[in-house]
């Protein structure tokens, strides 16, 4: 399941990495993530290292062993805070007929709260994204396939359900999957718990 959802009494929180229904980058998952990302940066600054202690004098084993510490511990601050997911939180309270939701990125965050009794449905979006540059695309699955490398779905039309909150005409979107199935599943729960706010009619 690529969402949490947890409901204690008259609150339930959603969070989740996928609201966005986007092609992503131009680089498959598989071959360029955010593992990847944070190694070429720990990588780099300690290569620049590297050349500094160079020139000053002969490297040893005690350099070689601090380097190997240096690069875990820059790994770990980059993936942590570089090149951290983007994450929605969703916070629905029933007794103070809020939803409040926001976005946290590496920098601040965006956030944006309605009152839930304004909610006038939760509804489910089709979205189909067209790859671009098939050429680009056609080469780097020509060297793949020459390295033996089968690269599933890379520069296939993407399809999103996009689960929507409708606060009369405008929409806020807060969770997307290629299956329609756990899209539909988050929509009956979320129908669920606002069914039963005190602050709705019916």
């Amino acid at each position: 399941m690529s969402y949490d959802l947890m409901i204690k009494d008259d609150t339930l929180i959603l969070r989740t990495s996928s609201f966005r229904a986007e092609k992503g980058s131009v680089l498959h998952s598989g071959i360029y993530n955010r593992e990847l990302a944070s190694s070429l940066a720990a990588g780099g600054v300690l290569m620049l290292l590297g050349f500094f202690f160079a020139a000053s004098g002969k490297i040893t084993v005690v350099h070689l062993v601090s380097g190997a510490a240096v690069f875990a511990v820059l790994f770990l601050v980059s993936r942590r805070f570089l090149f951290r997911e983007v994450i929605l939180e969703a916070l629905f309270d029933r007794v103070n007929d809020r939803i409040d939701t926001s976005v946290r990125k590496i920098v601040g965050s965006v956030r944006q709260v309605h009152k839930m009794s304004e909610l006038s449905g939760i509804c489910l979006d089709h979205v189909t994204v067209q790859p671009e540059n098939p050429d680009g695309i056609r080469v780097v699955e020509k060297i793949a396939l020459q390295h033996g490398t089968v690269i599933p779905g890379f520069g296939k039309i993407k399809e999103f359900h996009v689960v929507q909150l409708d606060f009369s005409g405008e929409r806020v979107s807060i969770f997307s999957s290629g299956k329609k199935e756990e899209a539909e599943a988050l929509i009956a729960r979320l129908k669920g718990f606002v069914s039963d706010s005190p602050n709705r009619g019916a």
